[in-house]
């Protein structure tokens, strides 16, 4: 991609956030709860917790609701979901507030996101294999890979220069689905929206990144 390509789309994405839009909900979620987080992230500071901690702690904490969702407390595990999910939003606000942001920071916060996603849909799928109950488990299986897909294409559309941060059911609105259906009893409900809406962002993403690059191959000429 060409000097003046790359200058052109910085252009574009500078001028969204001066207008105060976001790309996505996550995007928005994480700037509102900056001020509840920032403060929090500070006194972690001062006791010397370093980022990469609370990345490894939030991948242990949402294992751990995995294990629950597996043993067949669904209710259970979504409202422990809705109280730990905050943790995986910490380590960023860390890294903020101790100018200690690196790339093998934001590496492994990204890899162990994926091992967080697993393990939670993961665990609702030994619970329904468990009861036997197949048509849940196949869209468990399909909507844990395209979640997986959805991740893929914005790093590798990233990697090649994209900007693909759009996208209706980004990792935070998966978190709060999983979390907020199975808490008030809505499993089945949650099951079917996680497949159909991680299926429609991963194409939407697709999409997107389609009509980005022929902009840029119009731009070109």
């Amino acid at each position: 991609m060409s000097t003046v390509q790359q200058a052109k789309r910085e252009q574009r994405v500078k001028r969204r956030q001066q207008r105060g839009r976001w790309d996505s909900f996550t995007d928005w979620a994480r700037t509102q709860a900056g001020v509840f987080l920032m403060p929090i992230a500070r006194a972690m500071g001062r006791l010397g917790i370093h980022p990469n901690t609370i990345t490894i702690l939030g991948l242990l904490l949402q294992i751990g609701v995995g294990v629950v969702f597996g043993l067949g407390y669904i209710t259970l595990g979504g409202r422990l979901l809705l109280v730990v999910a905050p943790v995986d939003a910490l380590d960023g606000a860390l890294a903020r507030a101790l100018e200690q942001r690196s790339r093998f920071g934001a590496f492994l916060d990204s890899t162990l996101d994926r091992l967080s996603d697993a393990a939670l849909i993961l665990g609702l799928t030994v619970h329904y294999l468990h009861e036997g109950v197949y048509l849940e488990v196949i869209l468990l299986l399909i909507a844990l890979v395209a979640a997986l897909m959805v991740s893929y294409t914005r790093a590798r559309a990233e990697a090649l220069g994209f900007p693909c941060k759009v996208g209706l059911l980004t990792r935070l609105g998966r978190i709060v689905l999983i979390g907020a259906l199975t808490a008030v009893g809505l499993p089945i409900v949650m099951i079917w929206a996680l497949a159909l809406l991680s299926v429609f962002t991963m194409i939407q993403r697709i999409l997107y990144v389609y009509a980005v690059s022929r902009q840029d191959e119009a731009g070109g000429e």
